[in-house]
Parts: C-alpha cells; structure tokens; sequence
C-alpha cells in the first residue's frame, strides 16, 4: 500500500542544508521538493534523511530524472558541494549505491551514502 511522502528542509550550518523525506515519495515528490527548496535557500552542501523512507516507489529511470533536475542546481552550489545520503538499513543502502553509480555524474568524492548520521555529518563538516 502507498502512503503519503512528508518532506521538510532545515538548515544544519551556514553552509549545509537537511532534507528529510519521510512515507513513501514518488519521483514528482522529490523533485517538488527540489524545486521549491533549492532556489530559496543559499547552500553548498545537502543531507538527505530518508530513514524513515520507502524507495520503493522509485523506478531506476526516475532516479536519472531526480539527477538531472539536482544538477541544474550544481553551479549555483558552488565546485565543492557534496551530497550525503542517510539510509536506515544496509539493503537501502545497497539500493541507493547501485542507483547513484548507475545515474549519477558527480565525482565520486562528492556523494556519500550511508547508515551512520554521524558519519556523513562529520564528513560534510556539519
């Protein structure tokens, strides 16, 4: 059964910005999400919380949609932007990793996934 996605955005630092996606999001969700997030706030860096979220809406095809609409936001983030991604168990994140090196342009070294809040805090310096 599908449920509703609750999506809200709040400034970590000066220079970071969290995003948590709760219920089950579609890729119109998230995008939305983008779209009425990105260009109000000033950030470079983002962290996505989706623990207490279902991916399971999400086709591979929509995954290369949510990038190309998050790149349009890439110059205006600045060169050394970095995206980290919270996940609440190993199979989600084994999800989003085969996900983002399948669609996503990035650097390596500028997205993250992981299971450990702290972890990705520390590693975008929030």
């Amino acid at each position: 059964m599908v449920g509703r996605a609750y999506l809200r955005s709040s400034r970590l630092n000066d220079t970071t910005i969290e995003m948590v996606v709760t219920g089950h999001p579609t890729a119109d969700d998230l995008i939305s999400f983008m779209n009425s997030t990105f260009p109000n706030t000033p950030f470079r860096d983002v962290l996505w919380d989706l623990t207490q979220a279902s991916l399971a809406m999400l086709d591979i095809s929509e995954f290369q949609t949510i990038e190309d609409v998050a790149s349009q936001y890439s110059a205006a983030r600045g060169p050394d932007l970095k995206t980290a991604i919270l996940l609440s168990s190993a199979t989600d994140l084994l999800l989003v990793r085969a996900y983002t090196a399948m669609t996503l342009d990035l650097r390596p070294s500028a997205i993250r996934a992981s299971t450990n809040r702290q972890e990705l805090l520390d590693w975008l310096a929030a």
